[in-house]
């Protein structure tokens, strides 16, 4: 079982991110790397974005990545047995590529409480380190309240949303750069401020940004209606409604149920008016 120690969970609530925490081996992540490949080239004009979001409606493999007992072993440290995954979203950087995430707090469009039941985890599928654009954390930042963000149109922001944070210059003694090999994973707060650089190489950055919540968990916008995949544990207590696993890849029945969950808050959410989700042609 791959809990955390106490030193990792004293970590975890002191600076808001753990890493790195060994999920897969080398060679199984560059397999879920290749297969994002493919999710790309299926899905890619899906939605009128540079992220894959919900894929484990629709692929075989990140339905089972999502529930992988490693990763889940490491969540049930922070938010308890009863589990479920809000959303999965494919997170690509091509070489020598220009788009980056802006600085953020996860839980500012999210609506979910208790915020304290949430938690994502990053799983690396190429190395992500400094030169290929990794995550970065100001380390304890989820201590001091939510910060104001700001939709900054017409840059290279790859969140759904554009949405930024400025850091100031005092802050920048307590960044991080999360730096991981191929199938580590890091976890972090819904409140930790974090983002990411362009990748600069010559090397792709491949991730997975992985949101679990407990049962527990509400939808606070949105009418309270949401939809999550139940992961672990004992989730029939939960407000939101469960998302079905595909059958087999690309199933009629799995994009289906994709084109129905995209549009809740776990998928495009209230984004969805700014985002052009072109659905009408999947087959």
């Amino acid at each position: 079982m791959t809990i955390l120690s106490p030193t990792q969970y004293a970590q975890y609530q002191r600076e808001g991110v753990v890493f790195p925490l060994r999920i897969l081996d080398a060679e199984k992540a560059g397999i879920l790397a290749d297969h994002c490949g493919v999710l790309q080239s299926r899905m890619g004009h899906w939605v009128a974005s540079p992220q894959i979001s919900k894929s484990n409606l629709v692929s075989c493999a990140m339905a089972d990545v999502i529930r992988n007992e490693a990763l889940l072993d490491v969540v049930e440290s922070v938010i308890g047995p009863d589990i479920l995954c809000w959303t999965a979203t494919v997170f690509a950087k091509s070489p020598k590529s220009g788009g980056y995430v802006g600085w953020h707090q996860d839980r500012t469009y999210w609506g979910l409480s208790p915020e304290e039941q949430v938690v994502t985890a990053w799983l690396a599928l190429t190395d992500a380190h400094y030169d290929n654009g990794c995550m970065s954390v100001l380390r304890g930042s989820h201590l001091q309240g939510n910060r104001d963000h700001e939709i900054v149109p017409g840059t290279e922001n790859i969140l759904f949303s554009g949405q930024e944070v400025t850091i100031e210059p005092h802050e920048q003694d307590q960044l991080v750069h999360v730096e991981l090999d191929p199938g580590e994973a890091s976890i972090h707060h819904s409140k930790v401020l974090h983002g990411s650089n362009p990748n600069t190489s010559d090397r792709p950055r491949i991730g997975l940004s992985i949101q679990y919540i407990s049962a527990n968990v509400v939808q606070c916008n949105n009418g309270g209606i949401d939809s999550a995949s139940a992961v672990r544990g004992n989730t029939a207590h939960s407000k939101l409604e469960l998302e079905p696993s595909p059958e087999k890849d690309f199933d009629a029945q799995g994009i289906k149920n994709w084109k129905r969950f995209i549009a809740n808050p776990s998928g495009l959410g209230a984004t969805a008016d700014a985002i052009q989700v072109e659905v009408s042609g999947i087959e």
